[in-house]
């Protein structure tokens, strides 16, 4: 069933526009007979917001028998983008959220708005564990106007899933103390004789096989549509090299990246872990003149944001409420992972990472250099626990008999007796 705008409302080019008449009246001293305003804004939830208060600026100016100024594009400061209550910050959180579908983006706007009731629209700053254990107490308490039962666990788990994600991007925002945990974490834990609750989802992700990243490498060849293609079509060669994860690589900055002729070593320095923060070597011939190649195309193109200056990928759009360089590439391809013929669902990007840990299992690499590559603590070994746990590793599990044939001095001398 079609989406119907409210009157008014419409799409134009990617964005939402209002378009309101001007009464015969008004319209000798307006001077037109419609006014079309763009609201900047490409998400439907926020055109909605932003078209109740344009219609209201508009229909008082018309009213009075003014003409209406034309938007701002640049928002003011001490707008509704730069306070830390509540309402401030989480409208804030849904206008840059670029990567949330709309249906989600619905539903979160409309559990912020309960939290928002609750706290008063207190400031971000005041938001403690305390606070967040009574707003589920609380929660608890409330009836589904749907249904008229109490919430479901459903529900339940989908308001603490989007407030402990809400205080995430807090955090990176620095408006709340980094070094308080997260007080809308575990807010559903069990209580005693509860049964542990089971994750219906299957984890079938696997390693990617050489056949499907060809297949990849493949169709990104072969669609010059693509607004990535190169970029794409870099980092699935240096994934597979690699075992890098996908921000490590579209992150990287030229200053990173040292060739030395018979290699290229890139040093990654902004991972997620302190393991993580390595250096890299590129020794395949192929895999280096693509390389150079991107480098020296990086050195000849304009970058599309400051922050991209002197970036691997300059082209590339940062994306994400915290502007990560992987966010629109990694868009691109599980779209054409998807757009594969055949079933590839048990794979993703990071299966590039779980493939080149397996490798490395495979060719009895130990395990304090796998970590070492890959950008693990030694403290476990989670290449066999995760990353190739649904490998073929069917080649160390037969070097590791031989070696156990050898070690025993052979098969076992069968009595001749028994022989025939």
């Amino acid at each position: 069933m079609a989406l119907s705008l409210p009157n008014g409302l419409f799409k134009r080019g990617r964005g939402y526009a209002l378009r309101i008449a001007i009464p015969n009246e008004y319209q000798p001293i307006i001077g037109k007979k419609e006014i079309v305003r763009g609201l900047g804004t490409q998400d439907l939830g926020e055109a909605l917001v932003r078209r109740k208060e344009a219609l209201e600026e508009i229909l008082t100016s018309v009213g009075q028998g003014n003409a209406p100024e034309p938007v701002k594009t640049q928002v003011a400061k001490g707008s509704i983008l730069d306070g830390t209550t509540v309402r401030e910050t989480s409208h804030r959180w849904l206008v840059q959220s670029d990567g949330i579908k709309n249906s989600t983006k619905a539903r979160y706007r409309q559990h912020l708005e309960s939290f928002e009731l609750f706290s008063g629209n207190a400031e971000v700053s005041k938001i403690n564990r305390a606070m967040a254990l009574a707003y589920m107490d609380h929660l608890r308490t409330v009836h589904s106007s749907r249904t008229g039962e109490p919430l479901s666990a459903r529900s339940l788990q989908s308001y603490q899933s989007c407030l402990a994600s809400y205080w995430r991007v807090l955090d990176h925002w620095g408006l709340v103390n980094s070094d308080m945990r997260n007080p809308f974490s575990s807010l559903l834990r069990r209580v005693a004789g509860q049964k542990k609750k089971i994750d219906p989802r299957e984890k079938t992700l696997r390693p990617v096989t050489r056949r499907e990243a060809e297949s990849l490498l493949q169709y990104i060849t072969n669609n010059d549509r693509l607004k990535y293609q190169f970029e794409m079509y870099v980092t699935v060669r240096l994934l597979w090299v690699t075992g890098c994860r996908l921000n490590e690589i579209c992150g990287r900055y030229l200053s990173e990246i040292e060739d030395h002729k018979s290699h290229i070593t890139i040093h990654i320095n902004d991972s997620k872990t302190e393991a993580g923060n390595r250096v890299v070597m590129i020794v395949g011939d192929d895999d280096c003149d693509l390389l150079r190649r991107a480098i020296i195309r990086a050195e000849t193109t304009e970058p599309c944001c400051p922050e991209n200056r002197g970036r691997l990928f300059p082209r590339k759009n940062l994306g994400g409420y915290d502007k990560r360089p992987s966010h629109y590439l990694g868009k691109g391809l599980e779209a054409a992972r998807k757009r594969l013929s055949g079933d590839h669902s048990q794979w993703d990007t990071h299966s590039f990472r779980r493939t080149a840990v397996s490798a490395l299992v495979n060719a009895g690499v130990a395990r304090e250099a796998r970590n070492l590559a890959v950008g693990h603590s030694n403290k476990e070994d989670i290449g066999l626990s995760v990353y190739a746990k649904r490998g073929d590793l069917s080649e160390i599990i037969k070097t590791t008999f031989e070696a156990l044939h050898v070690e025993l001095g052979g098969s076992l001398k069968t009595p001749l007796s028994l022989t025939n």
